[in-house]
């Protein structure tokens, strides 16, 4: 299945697959020490399964699961 972006939204991207199943919303974390903006996965109750350097390596992984 596709993920599909959600309009209107203001400074993250968050992509919702076409069933609702899995979210993929994008964050800013602190790694090392670092800021990094990371991909976090959700469920459809809004528990963080993975959280993924890219958003590519994201859709591939969750769109069959």
């Amino acid at each position: 299945m596709k993920f599909k972006k959600v309009p209107n939204t203001a400074f993250f991207s968050k992509y919702v697959r076409e069933d609702g199943e899995y979210k993929i919303t994008s964050k800013d974390r602190k790694i090392n020490g670092v800021w990094k903006n990371v991909f976090e996965v959700t469920d459809k109750k809004g528990n963080v399964i993975e959280v993924l350097a890219r958003l590519k390596d994201a859709k591939a992984k969750y769109a069959d699961a």
